[in-house]
């Protein structure tokens, strides 16, 4: 899996407010995924191309994105997508969603 690093526009729309945009620094996985941090939140979320311009990409609020992880800085994603692409999944999900809880709390898998 290759990384981009992208300048993302993230465009949030709530119904109460008018609204809001974001610039951010980002990752690219894929043609249409992208790593970034907002508010100490580490997000994948679905992204598209910029029809205005082409070296940017839009996401929103909208779109389909989850929440990895928090308290976390910008700096760790270059690492984070590093470490993710030398796994397989099993060892994705038996290290990094199985055995890190279970670390915090003083167990083993």
């Amino acid at each position: 899996m290759n990384a981009k690093p992208i300048t993302l526009i993230y465009m949030y729309d709530a119904d109460d407010e008018e609204p809001l945009s974001e610039t951010l620094q980002a990752y690219l996985i894929g043609e249409d995924r992208a790593l970034f941090v907002t508010d100490g939140l580490l997000w994948a979320h679905e992204v598209r191309r910029s029809e205005a311009d082409p070296e940017y990409y839009v996401g929103s609020n909208e779109d389909a994105g989850v929440i990895l992880a928090e308290n976390v800085d910008a700096d760790v994603i270059p690492a984070l997508i590093e470490r993710w692409t030398s796994m397989t999944a099993l060892e994705f999900i038996v290290r990094d969603l199985v055995a890190a809880p279970l670390l915090e709390l003083g167990l083993t898998v």
